[in-house]
């Protein structure tokens, strides 16, 4: 099975969890995960931004269309706005969609999210049952 891994990355607390992710997906041995933030562009430094951003879209979308689903790690109402079209296109594609909470309990969550998957799941939830859903 086919994963991409929708996620921020931008703070410690996002990329423990995130790393902690994609090492807990790999273990599972018959997926195959795409991570965003492990793809480069070729010559990105020499690229004008607005290029590099075309480029960067163009791999992220293709993962997304070749992808049996996506799962996507949720840090609350704030959450990212590259992790949230991800989700959108996913849905939109009608790919199966995992909507991982990784806030504290009492934190609130986009209802866009929340309903635009085909499950919602806590972390613990994932880490202790894995892609069962």
């Amino acid at each position: 099975m086919k994963v991409y891994l929708a996620s921020p990355f931008f703070n410690e607390e996002e990329l423990k969890i995130y790393n902690e992710v994609i090492d807990l997906l790999r273990s599972e041995g018959d997926l195959s995960v795409f991570v965003p933030r492990e793809h480069t562009i070729p010559n990105a430094w020499d690229l004008p931004n607005h290029i590099w951003g075309e480029n960067v879209f163009a791999v992220d979308y293709l993962a997304i269309t070749k992808c049996d689903v996506v799962v996507v790690l949720n840090f609350g109402m704030y959450s990212d706005s590259g992790t949230a079209w991800e989700c959108g296109c996913a849905f939109a594609l009608g790919k199966k969609v995992v909507n991982v909470l990784c806030g504290a309990e009492d934190e609130e969550y986009s209802i866009m999210m929340v309903n635009g998957t085909t499950a919602t799941i806590t972390l613990d939830e994932l880490r202790y049952n894995h892609l069962k859903y």
